[in-house]
């Protein structure tokens, strides 16, 4: 199957990781956070957020195309193979989302065989690519409670869009029939700083000649 020249995705906070400015900062220690699934002061981030979604859902069509009691949340899985008691944040934030009601089911059927570098901290020419995911990656015995006519795929952290190209193949395989849709919590904004860090926001991968290009 080939990968999608144009998929569209869906992020509800943002974080500038080089930004020099005190939102700046903060924006990092909140995607420090949902990583970790942690807290600042009382407040647990990833529920925090899912809140955030749930109470702006009526304002946003995006977020609706995303979300809803009809939708099977599939979390994307981390650069290595899945071991016991490791942290799985996309599976912790579709927890997260499905306790405010915003999906159907969550569908852990995607797995990682082998491992790759994080794009994190990755150099930027050995950062994954779509066909670096696709072939790392297999789906488990799916077995939903019924076939998903709508699936959103879940991460915690957007910065190219990679790992989003290179699965949403590998889930149209699966299920051919099911609208997939994109989401990560956070989208990261390479240079400068942000004026916000609540900034829902719909986008497009690109993905032409090997080239990957997010927008915004």
């Amino acid at each position: 199957m080939p990968f999608p020249s144009n998929l569209a995705f869906v992020s509800l906070l943002q974080y500038a990781p080089h930004g020099t400015t005190p939102l700046s900062q903060t924006s990092r220690t909140v995607t420090y956070k949902v990583k970790s699934d942690g807290f600042i002061g009382s407040t647990r981030v990833i529920a925090h957020a899912a809140r955030r979604v749930a109470e702006h859902l009526g304002a946003y069509a995006f977020l609706q195309d995303c979300f809803g009691p009809d939708v099977t949340l599939v979390p994307l899985p981390r650069s290595s193979p899945r071991r016991a008691g490791f942290l799985w944040p996309a599976e912790r934030i579709c927890t997260g989302l499905f306790a405010e009601g915003l999906g159907r089911e969550i569908l852990r059927c995607l797995e990682r065989t082998r491992p790759i570098p994080r794009a994190s901290s990755a150099a930027p020419g050995q950062r994954p690519n779509p066909p670096d995911h696709y072939a790392s990656i297999r789906v488990r015995s799916p077995r939903p409670r019924a076939h998903p006519n709508r699936i959103t795929l879940v991460d915690d952290v957007i910065t190219r869009g990679s790992s989003f190209v290179g699965m949403v193949p590998r889930i149209q395989e699966a299920f051919p029939n099911a609208i997939v849709r994109c989401f990560a919590l956070v989208r990261t904004i390479s240079t400068g700083d942000v004026d916000a860090i609540f900034a829902p926001t719909a986008g497009t991968i690109t993905y032409r000649d090997g080239l990957l290009m997010r927008q915004p």
